[in-house]
């Protein structure tokens, strides 16, 4: 999983999301609300902005996430769950991005690309999160 997460409130504009987006390097934003403990509440990615704001010529300037984000619940997973298990998820709900919780708290995120790292990896397909903890990003 990814840590830290890409969110935004949920007053963020489009613009601003597709900003930070592309500064990062992600193909999604979550939605969250709360201090500490984030409460998702909906995912913007950019295929989503591609059919519910540049398709209609809408300005991303003149419209915040809310309006265009695919609105909680959303398909999560919690912590401790095997990748096998996420790769299962992704497929049967036809989703690319899952967020990782735990007691209600976004703790991560699962991509696409997550999953194919493990795959290189050798194996690490099948470890939890509690065996396999390293950020992709330090590798």
């Amino acid at each position: 999983m990814t840590y830290p997460i890409l969110a935004v409130g949920v007053e963020t504009t489009v613009f601003e999301a597709i900003q930070m987006m592309v500064r990062e390097g992600k193909g999604s934003v979550l939605v969250v609300e709360g201090g500490l403990l984030k409460e998702v509440v909906g995912i913007v990615t950019t295929s989503g902005l591609f059919r519910q704001v540049f398709a209609k010529g809408i300005d991303p300037r003149n419209v915040v996430v809310w309006e265009v984000m695919t609105p909680a619940p959303l398909v999560t997973i919690g912590p401790n769950e095997t990748t096998r298990r996420a790769a299962e998820m992704m497929l049967e709900h036809k989703v690319r991005r899952l967020p990782v919780v735990e007691c209600g708290a976004l703790v991560g995120i699962i991509t696409s690309k997550d999953l194919l790292r493990c795959v290189g990896d050798g194996g690490a397909g099948e470890t939890s999160r509690s065996e396999n903890t390293s950020d992709h990003r330090r590798r």
